[in-house]
C-alpha cells in the first residue's frame, strides 16, 4: 500500500473511532447553554442568614450539585436546542481546516498579532479572577460608603461561575485531546488524554462566563462590552494559532451557560452572597466574613 493510500486509511479509522466520541462530548457540554435558561433549583428554606467559609464552600458544592443534576430538568425544547448547538459546533468542527489556513494566510501583521497577544492576556483565567477580585473590592468600597452590595455580588458571582466555567473548558479539552493549530497535525488530531488540550479553549471559558455575569448584573452597555471583549479574547485565540475555531466556540458556550446558570442560581439578592468585617470577641483579631445567605 503507497503512503498515501495508508496516511488516508488511518485518518479514516481515526474519524470512525473518534467523531462518535466527538458528538456525545459535544451533546453533553452543549446542554450547558440549554440550562442556562432553566429558573434556578429552590434550595431549602435555612434559619442561619450567614455562614462561615466552610459553609460558603458548602453553598458552592451545592452550586455544583445543582449543574450536575440539570439535565434531569430539560424540556424536550432544551434538548431540541442541545442538538442545534451540536450541529453548529459539527459544522465548525469540519470548516477548522479551512478556517485556519485562511487565518495563517493572513495573520502576518505585527499590530494584529501584538493586539492578539493582549487579548490572550487579558483573556487568561488569573487575568479574569483578577477582574472579579478587582470588582469585588470595588463593590466593597462602595458598600463601605454606604452603597449597595450589587457591585460585590456581581464579583462574586462572576468568580464562581469563572471557576466552574474553566474546571469543564479543561476536563474537555483533556478527554478530547485535540492537538492546537500551532502543533501542525491538523484539524482531526484527536488523542484522548495525551495532554493535547485545544478543544475548549478555557481563555474563552473564562471570558464568557464573567461576561454573561456582568450582562446580569449591570448596565446594558457594560453587559455589551464584557460580551464584544471575550469575542475578541476568542478571535485573538485563533489568530494566533492557540485553538481552532470551533475550540473557542465550544469554550464560549461553556462560559455563557456557566454564567447565566450560576447568576440564576444566586439570582439578584444583593445579600445573597456576603462579605463583611469580622471582629473576634472582646476586640481581639479581625478579618473578612465570608458567607452566603439562604
Amino acid at each position: 500500500m503507497s503512503p498515501e493510500a495508508q496516511g488516508s486509511s488511518y485518518l479514516s479509522d481515526r474519524l470512525v473511532l473518534w467523531v462518535p466520541l466527538l458528538a456525545l462530548l459535544q451533546v453533553v457540554v452543549l446542554s450547558v447553554p440549554a440550562l442556562a435558561e432553566m429558573p434556578a433549583q429552590q434550595g431549602p428554606v435555612r434559619t442561619v442568614s450567614e455562614e462561615s467559609v466552610t459553609e460558603a464552600a458548602k453553598a458552592v458544592i451545592e452550586d455544583a450539585r445543582a449543574l450536575v443534576t440539570a439535565p434531569l430538568r430539560m424540556t424536550g425544547e432544551d434538548w431540541l436546542k442541545v442538538g442545534a448547538g451540536a450541529a453548529v459546533v459539527g459544522g465548525f468542527v469540519a470548516a477548522d481546516h479551512s478556517i485556519q489556513d485562511w487565518v495563517d494566510r493572513n495573520n502576518k501583521s505585527a499590530t494584529g498579532k501584538k493586539v492578539a497577544d493582549g487579548f490572550n492576556t487579558f483573556g487568561n483565567p488569573l487575568t479574569m479572577a483578577g477582574v472579579n477580585v478587582g470588582v469585588i473590592a470595588i463593590g466593597l468600597a462602595n458598600q463601605s460608603y454606604g452603597g449597595g452590595s450589587w457591585i460585590k455580588e456581581a464579583g462574586l458571582v462572576g468568580l464562581e461561575a469563572e471557576g466552574f466555567a474553566v474546571v469543564a473548558a479543561e476536563l474537555l479539552s483533556n478527554a478530547t485531546g485535540r492537538a492546537r493549530p500551532e502543533k501542525h497535525q491538523g484539524a482531526t488530531d484527536f488523542r484522548p488524554f495525551s495532554g493535547n488540550t485545544s478543544f475548549g479553549s478555557s481563555h474563552a471559558a473564562a471570558s464568557f462566563a464573567v461576561a454573561a455575569v456582568f450582562a446580569d448584573r449591570f448596565d446594558p452597555a457594560i453587559g455589551w462590552l464584557s460580551y464584544g471583549v471575550a469575542a475578541a479574547v476568542a478571535a485573538s485565540r485563533v489568530y494566533t494559532d492557540k485553538h481552532f475555531t470551533s475550540d473557542v466556540i465550544v469554550g464560549g458556550l461553556i462560559g455563557w451557560g456557566m454564567g447565566k446558570f450560576i447568576s440564576r442560581q444566586h439570582g439578584a439578592d444583593p445579600d445573597d452572597w456576603q462579605i463583611r468585617p469580622l471582629t473576634m470577641d472582646h476586640g481581639v483579631g479581625t478579618g473578612l466574613m465570608i458567607g452566603k445567605r439562604f
